[in-house]
């Protein structure tokens, strides 16, 4: 009988759903019961008739419908926290992080987005133009700028001299160099090829799947990130101990954990043991 009268609701044109007050008291008990279980999802198109006397006896649950579109976007870096609209997750690793609102502008958070990948890609080449020449035991990152402070100095790389080595022709030259890429990104219109502008290099054919293209740009920004966080952290490793590279004060810390440390630094030394 339920399902002979479910085809029935589904199929019955509507100008004959008038005649269902003459259906058993039974069946009309049996149509509560599928509506109930979401008949009504299946055939809304019957209960969109307000001619149908049918359709007045198998009212709606309430809420079956509202229930259904009530949907919140949560920012991924903190669980229950509401992610801001205009971070939909389009973007590649975004997060829906921005408690200062700074992205509300549409303009403002494509420059971000460009400036954010810049400087990521600029941390990923100082971090291990650091890291590097210290672990081979070329000097560290504060004294590879020493010469710049002695007049007529000569800049050296991993102890060889540079042609053209003076502070004065490396700042032009650095100069021209930035200024003409610079020209050349900001004459581009399209925000995604500012990012990423492509090009004929690509010798390893990353970009070639865009599947994978979009899993290497989430893995860029991601190392990006904390290549920053690296570098910040190496700054402030400098201002603590002043002369001293990344991997000596590391080597340091490990000699004596407990007497070299941050608190060696915030803490004054004669409330230390």
């Amino acid at each position: 009988t339920s399902n002979t009268l479910l085809l029935n609701t589904c199929f019955i044109p509507h100008n004959l759903l008038s005649l269902s007050e003459t259906i058993p008291i039974s069946e009309r008990m049996a149509a509560n019961a599928l509506m109930s279980c979401g008949i009504a999802a299946v055939c809304p198109s019957v209960l969109s008739s307000s001619k149908s006397k049918f359709a007045a006896a198998l009212p709606l649950p309430h809420g079956g419908a509202s229930a259904a579109s009530r949907f919140t976007m949560t920012a991924d870096w903190m669980p229950g926290q509401p992610r801001p609209p205009y971070l939909d997750g389009s973007a590649p690793g975004d997060f829906g992080f921005d408690p200062l609102r700074l992205g509300e502008v549409p303009e403002n958070l494509e420059r971000y987005k460009e400036s954010e990948l810049i400087h990521c890609r600029w941390a990923m080449l100082a971090v291990p133009g650091i890291l590097i020449p210290e672990a081979l035991g070329l000097g560290n990152w504060v004294k590879a700028q020493e010469w710049a402070a002695v007049p007529g100095g000569q800049a050296t790389y991993l102890g060889n001299p540079v042609p053209w080595g003076t502070l004065p022709t490396i700042l032009v030259i650095e100069f021209l160099s930035i200024a003409f890429v610079e020209h050349q990104r900001s004459m581009e219109k399209d925000p995604e090829k500012k990012k990423y502008p492509g090009g004929a290099f690509d010798p390893l054919g990353y970009s070639k799947d865009p599947v994978k293209f979009e899993e290497y740009k989430v893995k860029e920004i991601k190392n990006g990130r904390l290549a920053l966080l690296a570098f910040v952290g190496f700054c402030v490793q400098q201002s603590a101990y002043p002369g001293t590279g990344p991997l000596e004060n590391l080597a340091t810390h490990l000699a004596d954990p407990w007497h070299n440390n941050i608190g060696d630094v915030i803490i004054p030394r004669g409330i230390l043991p």
